[in-house]
């Protein structure tokens, strides 16, 4: 048990250790976006729409999507301190942990300017008339873009590269910027080939570029399906 202890000690430490000297910045504006609960009441008082999602909840995502790509970091570092133990270092791995950290750097830096631009935005409209605009424009613009995202993780979990690409430029449509869509789109569209044939070798990169890459907005179950595919990868 004091081994189990000392080892997951260690490895939360070098978690640290990569955070601080990738992307520390990134994450100190994230920490003050998200921990502070004075800035949290203040957003979450504010009710500001972020197309139909108001900061407070906006807020509430980043942190959970945060605290998701962090815990993929964990599990890439684990692989490596476990490969490290057995052989010599795997180039290709320690890549995907720069690439993975990169990337949530972007992506962070994407979502809190998305926050305080919302924080600038005039004062939104009384409950009541906020619920009838609601009602007269349906599902909200976020709602219809994560539900169109979702639909693109899924269609890749079942290696349908076709579906995947028709439902990530569906979202790109209802949402430009919307966490990767953009990205995976152009992905997808340019290794159609590659990706015809379910049992294509291409799919396990495809894979390796969704978790290291595009995984900001994944969904829990979908998340853990992806890190399945990619456990095999090392």
């Amino acid at each position: 048990m004091a081994d189990d202890s000392g080892k997951g000690y260690a490895l939360g430490r070098l978690v640290l250790d990569y955070i601080k000297a990738f992307m520390w910045p990134a994450v100190a504006l994230v920490v003050v976006v998200i921990y502070q609960d004075d800035v949290r009441q203040i957003l979450s008082e504010r009710q500001v729409d972020i197309f139909g999602l108001r900061i407070g909840e906006r807020v509430e995502q980043i942190e959970s999507q945060t605290m998701a790509e962090i815990e993929d970091i964990r599990l890439l570092l684990e692989t490596q301190r476990q490969a490290t133990g057995e052989a010599a270092p795997n180039p290709q791995l320690s890549g995907d942990i720069q690439t993975k950290l990169s990337s949530l750097e972007r992506n962070l830096s994407r979502e809190i300017s998305q926050v305080q631009a919302a924080q600038q935005a005039p004062a939104p409209a009384p409950a009541g008339v906020q619920q009838d605009l609601a009602a007269a424009a349906g599902e909200s613009r976020e709602a219809r873009a994560a539900a169109a995202e979702r639909r693109g993780f899924e269609a890749l979990i079942d290696r349908d590269a076709e579906a995947a690409l028709a439902a990530f430029e569906a979202a790109h449509i209802i949402w430009p910027d919307y966490h990767n869509v953009a990205e995976l789109a152009r992905t997808l569209r340019n290794r159609q080939d590659r990706l015809a044939a379910p049992e294509s070798p291409a799919w396990t990169q495809i894979y390796r570029d969704i978790l290291t890459q595009y995984s900001w907005g994944l969904p829990p179950d979908l998340r853990a399906a992806v890190r399945a595919e990619v456990a095999g990868a090392y």
